[in-house]
């Protein structure tokens, strides 16, 4: 009786050093892989802001007619999808494209204009946003009277900023149409936060010039 009673805590503790192993042996494999997904995850926005840039300076893209991009000609209202224009901040040397829409797959090569706020010079509500991590990681350096320019198939608009808050993600009031014009810049919050965040930061500007019916009245 004893005998197999032995023999059976030699089994359960032959069981449970196995099982020791097997984690011990699992356990590093699981944390590479962990590793490699996360890291894959926060440089994905670094790669392609890489990619955004170097077709900006290194190709025409009026010259590519079956390019993933499609640029607004001068004059033209820019359908959805298209590249615009382009941001100039020199207060934070910051020069991005400007496209038409704000889905993840525009935010991914540049900064979005929120479809269905108004455009430049329309005299409302005018709303860009993109990634905390690839061109609106400096917005928070931005003070009262620092001047943004809008370089845009309609013409050039330059603003100056009037102030800065941090606000829920789910306040929509900074992004409905305004009586006078004004420019919107969005981007999450914080700032050096790597994942999801329930906040905004928002910069607003006071248009100081710019053509008049630049999109011919539409």
């Amino acid at each position: 009786m004893k005998k197999e009673k032995t023999n059976q805590y030699d089994r359960s503790s032959r069981s449970k050093r196995k099982s020791k192993i097997g984690v011990l042996w699992f356990a590093p494999f699981f944390l590479l892989t962990v590793t490699l997904i996360v890291l894959t995850i926060a440089s994905r926005p670094y790669i392609d802001f890489a990619f955004s840039m170097a077709r900006m300076f290194l190709v025409d893209e009026r010259l590519i007619s079956n390019s993933e991009t499609v640029t607004t000609a001068p004059g033209k209202f820019p359908s959805f999808g298209e590249e615009f224009g382009r941001i100039k901040i020199e207060k934070i040397a910051l020069m991005g494209p400007l496209y038409q829409g704000d889905t993840e797959d525009i935010l991914s090569k540049g900064i979005g204009h929120f479809y269905g706020s108004a455009l430049p010079g329309e005299g409302s509500n005018v709303v860009f946003s993109a990634h905390r991590n690839t061109y609106f990681g400096q917005l928070g350096a931005l003070t009262p009277g620092d001047r943004v320019s809008l370089e845009t198939s309609g013409g050039e608009f330059v603003y100056e900023m009037v102030d800065a808050l941090i606000i829920s993600e789910y306040d929509e009031q900074y992004i409905m149409p305004t009586s006078d014009e004004l420019l919107t810049l969005l981007t999450c919050y914080p700032f050096d936060f790597i994942g999801e965040t329930a906040d905004r930061y928002i910069v607003r500007c006071r248009l100081i010039s710019g053509p008049q019916n630049a999109w011919g009245g539409v």
